[in-house]
């Protein structure tokens, strides 16, 4: 019988609410529904068939996904006072740890996953990518894909476990629009390929110009163009002279700008009209929706389509992507496409095969 840590950080996600970059300066008090917390529900009903025993925190730590779920094989093994914090991931780490797990399942971000390498965890780990931004190596690609990695696991199917990377990254500076990515870590993950064993890379974007360019060139009158994050996909505001927020959404139509980092309301309200939307994949990771850009919302996917969505990168990023990942939540009513056309120069495309 497989023995599972389970730990939930209740306000991870919460900073995409306020079009944050991040949730690590938000309390539980200033979120309005814990998402993780949902999700974690949602995963305890998907194994709740399997005899598995788990080792949890009190509150929205844990425990309120099993009252919630109805899975009942679990023991509160640390209680916290008052609102949980980032010092309660680390303790609760440590007294899991002590009862020797199989494998430490948590819900979460790159935050978390700093807190569990503060706690000194050597056990693997399974990252349920539930947070705002998710730059490091130990997540699994979906939800879905944890599932089926416990499943696997609970058949004898996965024995196997690497040392991945957990990425630093300055949360202030992130906020400005600065990348500052550093390594905090490692932790082991399960060697499978439905965990996302690469972190966020940096590549040289040689071809940016010419990417913009054509963009450009093919622009339609009184279409919406939202141009996404990344410094690829600003290299259409920097040929147009606009200004630009370099990790969020800009609305360009008639080649003016009419707004800057959009949150996903602001997105919804534009998208009632033709839009077109420009994103460029995660560089290493290869992630193009559900990572850095969670203001697209399903209910945006749905309206806009994926036929509307241009995807861009440069040629030395492809080269190292073997396709894109996408992760959306409760993403029935998307139809969902088995290739992407990626731009990588003037006029020139790669097909790029999606992973969801």
């Amino acid at each position: 019988m497989l023995k599972i840590g389970f730990l939930v950080n209740p306000v991870a996600g919460c900073g995409q609410l306020f079009n944050l970059k991040g949730s690590d300066s938000l309390s539980l008090k200033d979120c309005p529904r814990s998402t993780s917390l949902e999700k974690a529900v949602e995963f305890l009903e998907e194994v709740g068939d399997l005899k598995m025993e788990y080792l949890t925190a009190s509150g929205k730590m844990g425990e309120e996904a099993f009252e919630i779920s109805g899975v009942h094989n679990y023991s509160v093994v640390y209680s916290y006072s008052g609102e949980c914090n980032s010092s309660d991931t680390v303790k609760a780490s440590k007294i899991i740890l002590q009862q020797d797990p199989d494998i430490l399942v948590f819900f979460g971000g790159d935050g978390t996953a700093r807190d569990i390498v503060d706690s000194g965890y050597t056990r693997p780990v399974i990252g349920v990518p539930l947070g705002t931004k998710m730059f490091s190596s130990v997540f699994a690609i979906s939800i879905a894909r944890a599932v089926q990695m416990i499943r696997m696991m609970a058949s004898g199917k996965i024995v196997d476990f690497i040392r991945a990377d957990v990425i630093d990254l300055n949360e202030i500076s992130y906020e400005k629009g600065e990348m500052e990515l550093s390594s905090y870590g490692e932790l082991l993950i399960p060697k499978s390929e439905f965990m996302m064993s690469e972190s966020k890379a940096e590549y040289p974007a040689t071809s940016m110009e010419s990417i913009g360019q054509y963009i450009i060139d093919g622009m339609e009158d009184e279409v919406n163009y939202l141009i996404g994050p990344g410094s690829t996909c600003k290299s259409i505001n920097l040929l147009l002279g606009l200004d630009s927020s370099l990790l969020g959404f800009d609305l360009v139509r008639n080649k003016k700008l009419l707004g800057k980092d959009l949150s996903e309301d602001e997105i919804f309200a534009v998208s009632e009209n033709k839009t077109k939307i420009v994103l460029s994949p995660i560089g290493g990771q290869g992630f193009l929706l559900g990572r850095g850009n969670k203001q697209l919302s399903t209910r945006i996917l749905s309206r806009v389509g994926f036929a509307n969505i241009m995807v861009v990168a440069s040629e030395e990023k492809l080269m190292y992507l073997k396709g894109l990942y996408i992760d959306i939540w409760d993403s029935e009513s998307i139809t969902k496409p088995k290739y992407i056309k990626v731009l990588f120069s003037y006029g020139r495309f790669k097909l790029m095969p999606v992973i969801f």
